[in-house]
């Protein structure tokens, strides 16, 4: 008998701490690695949203040589109505510098941080750590979804 319930015992010790520690990531949606979305202001208006500036007349050169993905979403759903959107397959930890020309009128430096996270569920991913701008004014909260720069 004392067997019995010794085997019983250790049964539940096993069974008890088995799973319990690990966490449950089946309901965690993992995003890509991170891009740079920009929300950009002149005169209190969205220049991308109100269609100042398009994909045409947009360029983002950088110091690296790093194949960039520029989008443009004149219409996006959420806390603004219009983003650029800036992102590469190439972007490991470590810091970017990129010149931003809006047609012939504005052009501004941005210098952008990302570091990687280690997450349990989705893995080491890119984040952004740092984004900042001496040219321009940028209203941006570290690893938000997207960045208000008022351009002067």
């Amino acid at each position: 008998m004392p067997r019995i319930i010794l085997l019983t015992l250790l049964c539940f010790a096993f069974t008890s701490c088995s799973e319990d520690n690990k966490t449950d990531c089946s309901l965690v949606l993992c995003a890509a690695n991170d891009s740079i979305n920009l929300e950009l202001i002149a005169d209190g208006e969205n220049v991308i949203s109100n269609g100042t500036y398009t994909l045409q007349n947009i360029e983002v050169s950088g110091n690296s040589s790093e194949k960039l993905e520029i989008r443009v979403f004149p219409d996006t759903q959420g806390a603004t109505s219009g983003l650029l959107e800036i992102s590469s397959f190439d972007w490991q930890a470590g810091t970017y510098f990129y010149t931003i020309s809006l047609g012939t009128d504005y052009e501004f430096d941005l210098e952008v941080t990302f570091s990687t996270t280690d997450d349990s569920c989705c893995g080491d991913r890119l984040v952004i750590t740092e984004l900042s701008s001496n040219d321009v004014f940028t209203d941006a909260e570290t690893h938000s979804s997207f960045y208000t720069i008022v351009l002067n």
